[in-house]
């Protein structure tokens, strides 16, 4: 069988990048992967980063119904993703994570990983939770932002009010910011989740949450940021 094309193999961990399924050393490759390819797939990369990321803010909503429990671990065992060697770790990832983004599109469920290993979680339960405290912040060119955390369920909602969209050809990204002072990719944003329908984050270590405008397809570091909240 005739190797993979980097290239090809970036365009495959479009998925698991999306889904934040990645290590912070596979993310980092990944980007280090994606600063070096063709401009055409690197479009095409950031197009799929921005499609899942569109599907899983639709996912995400307050009314949205929880995974089935485990469907996600037992696809990865069923792959048989923890017996690979690491350097095809990432290739069967990227299917596993295509696997469970095209079951999220057809069943309309939210799926969110957590510390705790909670096999789903959906923004209702995050602003209901007892733990649960609430912050906004102005927006930067107008509007607000509004982020719920649960430390106990290890996520937070974001949603936004009266922030002005982009221009056709920039993005808003989201960002989650360690207490090392780094920023991680939680999601490009075509549309911006209102209190309605909030967007659902995996806060892992996270103390900050950022947005950002970036080129169309989002970018590997925030290069304008709009808004920086704290987590809880």
């Amino acid at each position: 069988m005739p190797d993979i094309h980097p290239h090809d193999e970036l365009l495959d961990l479009a998925y698991p990048y999306a889904l934040d399924a990645l290590t912070d050393a596979e993310r980092k490759a990944v980007e280090h992967m994606l600063a070096h390819a063709d401009e055409e797939t690197a479009a095409a990369f950031r197009a799929t980063v921005r499609d899942v990321a569109e599907t899983l803010v639709d996912l995400t909503a307050v009314d949205a119904v929880p995974a089935p429990p485990n469907v996600e671990a037992a696809l990865l065992r069923a792959i048989g993703v923890p017996e690979k060697p690491a350097r095809n770790r990432l290739r069967w990832l990227a299917v596993a994570a295509a696997i469970v983004a095209a079951i999220a599109l057809g069943a309309g469920i939210a799926v969110v990983r957590n510390d705790s290993g909670a096999p789903g979680l959906t923004a209702q339960q995050v602003l209901t939770h007892e733990d649960t405290r609430s912050a906004s912040a102005a927006v930067a060119g107008g509007g607000t932002m509004t982020v719920s955390t649960s430390r106990e369920l290890g996520a937070a909602t974001v949603a936004f009010d009266a922030v002005p969209a982009t221009p056709p050809d920039r993005t808003y990204q989201m960002w989650l910011i360690g207490p090392d002072g780094n920023p991680r990719s939680a999601g490009v944003l075509a549309t911006l989740p209102t209190g309605n329908a909030p967007m659902l984050v995996r806060t892992d270590n996270a103390d900050k949450v950022a947005m950002s405008i970036e080129p169309a397809g989002g970018s590997p570091a925030p290069t304008d940021a709009r808004v920086i909240a704290p987590l809880g």
